[in-house]
């Protein structure tokens, strides 16, 4: 099994969850700089949202979002949570967002690819904000309820966008969509890094916690 391979199995272990909900409570000493950083991200993916509906009014991905072009903006808190990424062109990243003002509810989350733009290997404490109720999200027909060691859980896919890194202490940015391309929402960290990526694909994902 490769590196990438034990890399996204690790992170998408159910038991991780106990880990993450406790993780979630610490405190985060650059939590106001990290809220600060979401608060931003999530605006620039919607500016580009905006700007692309201008050129492509009848677009599908404009249709995908027409509740968050719509008008004012509805926000979730998404983390503490974390992240993590091991690559040198072979990637795989991992990590997981728990939604304290909804507890349990949480993702773990998980994926590889190929890039040359994927030279970094690293952790960061992670925070963002969701614009699509990660409750609604979590029951959509992008995940399906299966048995696992911790009982029922939701799994399925999303598409994500992500970058960061730097010297010492780096930054990095996630951003998660639905398949057909709905912006749902963006984490972003700091930590311990080393080196720099740029990546996207498709990121597995494993739910607890919701509500019907």
């Amino acid at each position: 099994m490769s590196a990438q391979d034990q890399h996204v199995l690790k992170s998408l272990d159910v038991a991780n969850f106990a880990k993450l909900e406790a993780d979630a409570k610490q405190a985060v000493a650059n939590e106001a700089k990290l809220k600060t950083a979401s608060e931003t991200a999530v605006r620039a993916q919607i500016d580009q949202l905006k700007g692309y509906a201008k050129s492509n009014p009848g677009g599908d991905l404009v249709k995908a979002n027409k509740e968050v072009l719509g008008g004012a903006v509805e926000t979730w808190t998404a983390g503490p949570g974390n992240f993590s990424i091991t690559s040198a062109y072979g990637w795989a990243i991992g990590g997981g967002v728990p939604f304290l003002g909804m507890a349990p509810l949480s993702f773990l989350f998980g994926g590889k690819g190929e890039s040359w733009k994927a030279w970094a290997t690293g952790t960061c404490v992670t925070l963002g904000s969701f614009v699509v109720n990660p409750n609604t999200v979590c029951l959509s027909k992008e995940f399906k309820t299966e048995n696992s060691p911790i009982g029922m859980v939701r799994k399925g896919f999303c598409n994500f966008v992500a970058s960061g890194g730097g010297a010492g202490i780096s930054e990095i940015s996630l951003s998660f969509y639905s398949s057909s391309g709905t912006f749902w929402g963006t984490v972003t960290g700091t930590g311990a890094l080393v080196g720099y990526f740029s990546v996207e694909g498709q990121l597995e994902l494993v739910w607890q916690g919701w509500k019907q």
